[in-house]
């Protein structure tokens, strides 16, 4: 990917709408470190509000060069404290901050080969465990490393091209807390977006062309849509999901 100015470039908005009654979140009993993550998390991979879904990683394929990566952070969801701080520039990289038994939201994007650093804000260590998946039905390919964070330590891991060659999503777990799942969507430009609260995703600054944009979701799968961008204009897709 090369970043160059892009003048008059277009942009694509739109919503993600869930169909349905979404899951009840998985409740966990928490039997290790119960003082610092609470004795009782849950997991709520389908964050659906007012009939919109929330954390649907929303991406445009086929963008060869365009604008330069731009800083983002995303939050978890209380009492889970942990962030996806993305940097600015050529690459994306990637900072994790893990806080209150939590690595950050259930979703994310990650970039073959660039860093990730790892930052444990916990009193505590955690283990953790990256597997490259495949699929809507995220078969495990392999286990890239595993690395106990000890208390307020800090790691980088770089994401392996040559591992992730068959793969199009890597999840993060922790070996002693089961609670902790994420999963990140391999990017390849910075024409991303994130579905919010309301459903809703921009991208902007994007260069004509002919490409395809991806809605994708770890427990609702993958939709894809032919678009056809002119220099100038704004385009608005919605995605349809169900469970």
């Amino acid at each position: 990917y090369d970043v160059i100015p892009v003048s008059n470039g277009a942009t694509i908005v739109g919503k993600v709408v869930f169909i349905g009654v979404p899951p009840s979140p998985r409740v966990f009993d928490v039997n290790k470190e119960p003082e610092v993550c609470g004795k009782v998390r849950s997991l709520e991979k389908i964050q659906v509000e007012n009939g919109f879904l929330k954390g649907a990683i929303i991406f445009l394929e086929g963008v060869k060069k365009g604008k330069a990566f731009e800083a983002k952070t995303f939050k978890a969801i209380l009492p889970g404290e942990g962030k996806f701080l993305y940097k600015s520039g050529k690459t994306l990289d990637l900072d994790v901050s893990q806080k209150k038994c939590n690595f950050g939201p259930v979703t994310g994007v990650i970039a073959k080969g660039q860093p990730i650093e790892f930052e444990n804000q916990d009193p505590i260590k955690h283990t953790l465990r990256t597997y490259v998946l495949k699929g809507r039905n995220a078969n495990v390919l392999r286990t890239i490393n595993t690395q106990n964070l000890s208390a307020h330590s800090k790691m980088t891991q770089v994401l392996s091209s040559k591992k992730t060659k068959q793969a199009q999503v890597v999840a993060l777990t922790c070996d002693r807390h089961d609670f902790m799942e994420n999963w990140m969507y391999i990017v390849d430009s910075p024409y991303f977006s994130i579905s919010d609260e309301a459903g809703q995703f921009y991208l902007d600054q994007i260069p004509p062309g002919q490409y395809e944009l991806v809605a994708w979701h770890p427990e609702l799968g993958t939709q894809r849509r032919p678009v056809s961008v002119i220099a100038g204009s704004s385009l608005d897709v919605s995605f349809e999901f169900r469970q």
